[in-house]
């Protein structure tokens, strides 16, 4: 591997902004900084601290209007850009791509894309008016625009490789699957039940409970809804059950109100923002984790995040979780997106938990195909390609 100076562009940064975006970006930037100069730009309301050779840039904040933000990023851009050699520039955000991408086109340096999904379908789905279709429009000409920029396309899925080739017309051999990953050192499972049961004592949840656990963003595509009306018909089979919903978003009234129409007060627990240093004592106080999807789930950062703490998963067969969970144990797949397909899924499982895979199979899925060292590899392969194939390609043009 040679070294590079390389121009990444995120969104955010999970200490400030969580999500599976900016925990990837934040996770691969710091992965190539062992062997690269990385200049990772991103929108943050503080600057962190940078690592190794990962020199992290508040290129923006997110309290600016959108248009603004995305100057910030050309802007910033452009001076890295003029004040050394760059040779690649890595994006995972198309918003903020776009300007630093032109950028680089001026200046020939090749651009590899990581796609995290389709921006403007996501925006679509949270809201019908006229007002958010006029966004969803111009949300989708930003997508188009950028990425028929790109010199490489990463995708997390074979999922998100067919939404990137179908829709955004992306030739299927510039796109290259590489799935995410989790910080196996970091979430690990309990060892023993007496463990569990003092993590439980400190978050306060009830030791004899069967805990089912989920951690999202608080909007309508992740399925809150369909789960906490498929956990009023759970409660029947599993009087002693309690499902955790994690996140902030704004959802968060109406499932209030729908765990009040429901009468689950005592069997359902909103715990809003869940910090990062809290996040792993959650995991490996929960039974079961659940993942009830119902669009645009590209890959399940969060899936991967939860086997690793040695917990089960079961999902919709929605993108990377049914990519994932297929080859892990299909009884964990829901039939289909239905809140009755959940109940019913649900139900069986927690009948059957005599019979599920042990904390170390679970482990065991994740240590096979989903750590940041076999990730990372995979990743820099990629970008050393791109950026010898685009030297070849100006060579050859200049004959």
């Amino acid at each position: 591997m040679s070294r590079m100076n390389i121009l990444a562009t995120g969104m955010g940064w999970p200490t400030y902004q969580a999500g599976g975006l900016n925990t990837y970006f934040r996770s691969i930037c710091n992965k190539l900084s062992e062997v690269h100069e990385i200049d990772a730009l991103i929108s943050s309301p503080e600057k962190p601290q940078n690592h190794n050779r990962l020199r992290i840039i508040q290129a923006t904040s997110p309290d600016k209007a959108m248009l603004l933000r995305q100057w910030d990023f050309k802007r910033k851009a452009s001076e890295i850009m003029k004040a050394k050699p760059i040779h690649l520039l890595y994006s995972h955000f198309s918003p903020y791509a776009l300007g630093p991408a032109l950028e680089a086109k001026k200046r020939r340096i090749p651009i590899v894309i990581s796609f995290h999904g389709p921006w403007a379908n996501e925006r679509s789905v949270e809201s019908h008016s006229s007002v958010a279709r006029l966004k969803v429009a111009m949300a989708r000409k930003i997508e188009e625009s950028v990425y028929r920029l790109g010199d490489r396309f990463i995708v997390l899925s074979q999922y998100f490789k067919d939404i990137l080739h179908e829709e955004f017309n992306v030739p299927n051999e510039k796109i290259k699957i590489v799935p995410g990953a989790t910080d196996v050192m970091k979430y690990k499972p309990v060892t023993d039940n007496l463990m569990k049961n003092m993590i439980r004592e400190q978050l306060n949840i009830p030791r004899d409970s069967v805990i089912v656990l989920t951690v999202r963003r608080l909007m309508r595509r992740m399925g809150l809804l369909q789960l906490v009306e498929a956990w009023k018909e759970v409660i029947h089979t599993v009087p002693n059950g309690v499902l955790l919903i994690g996140g902030r978003g704004p959802l968060a009234e109406e499932l209030s109100q729908k765990i009040m129409e429901y009468g689950l007060e005592n069997h359902v627990r909103l715990l809003g923002y869940v910090p990062e240093d809290q996040i792993t004592l959650y995991y490996q106080s929960a039974d079961l984790f659940v993942v009830p999807t119902q669009a645009l789930e590209g890959f399940g950062l969060i899936t991967i995040e939860s086997l690793s703490s040695g917990v089960p998963v079961a999902a919709t067969p929605i993108g990377g979780n049914k990519e994932i969970l297929s080859t892990f144990d299909k009884r964990f797949l829901f039939d289909d997106i239905s809140s009755g397909a959940i109940a019913s899924g649900l139900i069986r499982l927690l009948r059957e938990r005599n019979d599920w895979p042990s904390a170390e199979i679970c482990r065991d899925h994740v240590l096979a195909g989903y750590t940041w060292n076999k990730v990372a590899d995979q990743v820099d392969s990629i970008l050393n390609e791109t950026v010898k194939y685009k030297k070849f390609e100006l060579e050859g043009a200049l004959l």
